[in-house]
């Protein structure tokens, strides 16, 4: 007895609500059918079972709502639902008890009771307005069971397969919460957890994990819920799919009671995958769909279950600027640049030197920064000392510094140039250590550097450290090739 009495044994005791609960369920369903068969067949005998299954019907009743009770106590069921539940329950109880003291003449009068039926008069469901009770009881077992159902199996369970027109006319929906995925233009503004996850966990979790239902203390709609966990502590561990609770329950066998979601679709594989990927890269919330740090294979599920594009756009195609001042455009023609525009729509330019610049022609392209995008220096005796002055072309994105006599100590001038994916330093005199610092740039995907002092070891390693970036080394032999040479001529 001591140890029913301990905190969990209400727990334990509560779970035998949903045997119980069935009891009176068939007590109260099968004396209807008894009484309206007795009916239809003017058959009165039987009627005379009918009592004893009453007054089952009721203690059972008062069984299923004790338990009932102290399954409540477990929580993370909506409170409305929960409250009328446990109401109709106790009514059912009530009038159920109360019915077969009124059949059976222990409360209310006799003289209702029909003359041609004075002969079974102990059966007691021969006086008026029976039928009116058992209908009641019908009724209240119907939605107080229909109540029981959305408790435990959300409240479309009972319209979840149904044609779509049944689902329709009966206002229901799917029993996953359905959340549009609406994405951003831009691919750099589209995040993987805001956009995509975030909408898978809230579709096919939240209908256990809300903050109406609180599922083991869980709420998955928030990102404070989120991280916050359940009453047995956080279910996400950053940096470890497999130390996360809620990523075990989602990868688990199906036929585990522990499956999550018990009910409704699964995440689907590309889900899980996406959702793991998060998981163990530390659950950044700012991750953009574009980050280089997302493999090809989730770049791919994103693209073709999506349509995302996952590759960023260059600045000159998302970006549209205000044209470049005519007269200044025909300055810098005259100080010997070529000047071309990009596009009518974007009227972004490319300039290109057409001779030697100096640190005067450099500053008068200052005029057209927010235009300018490719610039080309090559051959045009660029020094070191005018390197920092490129800094001010924030909207670049292609920049060539070929055949110019710089060094490392210019190269690593050229900080915050966001937006610049390619830069061409072949025949300088840059190094291992020049290269090194140019990685620095968030948005470089191609460097091309034939005819330079980098080294192909030093490229090797920048290519492991940074897979997805390109390094042009022109026509060089391989390791092989000179190895091979190597062995021919001893």
């Amino acid at each position: 007895m001591h140890i029913l009495l301990q905190a969990d044994s209400s727990l334990f005791l509560g779970r035998f609500h949903s045997l119980a609960v069935h009891l009176p369920i068939g007590f109260i369903i099968l004396t209807a059918v008894l009484f309206a068969i007795s009916k239809i067949t003017k058959n009165p005998a039987l009627l005379r079972p009918l009592p004893i299954m009453l007054l089952l019907g009721s203690l059972s009743a008062f069984a299923a709502v004790v338990l009932g009770l102290l399954l409540s106590e477990e929580g993370g069921y909506p409170a409305n639902s929960l409250f009328w539940h446990q109401w109709l329950g106790i009514t059912v109880v009530l009038v159920s008890f109360c019915s077969w003291l009124w059949v059976k003449g222990l409360i209310g009068k006799k003289k209702d009771l029909k003359e041609t039926d004075v002969k079974e008069e102990e059966s007691g469901f021969n006086r008026k307005n029976s039928s009116w009770i058992v209908l009641t009881l019908v009724l209240l077992i119907s939605v107080t069971g229909h109540l029981g159902g959305n408790l435990t199996h959300g409240e479309n369970y009972l319209f979840d397969y149904a044609p779509d027109f049944i689902q329709e006319l009966m206002g229901s929906e799917n029993s996953e919460t359905k959340i549009p995925f609406v994405f951003p233009e831009e691919p750099d503004s589209t995040l993987l957890y805001e956009h995509v996850l975030e909408k898978v966990l809230i579709q096919k979790c939240a209908s256990c994990h809300d903050d109406a239902t609180r599922k083991g203390g869980l709420i998955i709609t928030t990102r404070e819920g989120l991280l916050e966990g359940g009453e047995n502590g956080a279910v996400l561990q950053a940096g470890s799919a497999m130390g996360s609770e809620l990523f075990k329950r989602i990868s688990m066998d199906p036929a585990s009671r522990k499956f999550m979601p018990p009910k409704g679709a699964p995440l689907s594989y590309a889900e899980t995958m996406l959702l793991k990927f998060w998981i163990q890269e530390g659950m950044p919330f700012d991750l953009k769909v574009t980050d280089e740090r997302i493999p090809e294979e989730l770049k791919l599920i994103l693209q073709t279950d999506y349509q995302l594009e996952t590759e960023r756009k260059a600045i000159y195609e998302k970006v549209t600027v205000e044209p470049a001042n005519e007269a200044t455009l025909e300055k810098l023609r005259q100080l010997g640049f070529r000047v071309s525009t990009l596009s009518e729509e974007n009227n972004f330019i490319e300039v290109v030197a057409k001779d030697s610049v100096s640190a005067e022609k450099l500053n008068a392209l200052i005029e057209v920064k927010e235009q300018l995008t490719w610039l080309d220096l090559s051959n045009s005796g660029m020094k070191d000392e005018w390197i920092a002055e490129l800094n001010e072309f924030k909207m670049l994105t292609r920049l060539n510094l070929n055949s110019n006599s710089l060094s490392d100590s210019g190269i690593v001038k050229l900080q915050g140039l966001d937006n610049l994916e390619a830069i061409l330093i072949h025949s300088t005199l840059i190094t291992d250590s020049g290269i090194k610092n140019l990685v620095s740039l968030k948005n470089l995907k191609r460097i091309y550097v034939w005819n330079t002092k980098v080294s192909e070891d030093a490229v090797d390693s920048l290519l492991k450290e940074h897979p997805k970036l390109q390094i042009d080394r022109g026509v060089t032999e391989s390791k092989e090739e000179k190895e091979t040479a190597k062995s021919v001529e001893k």
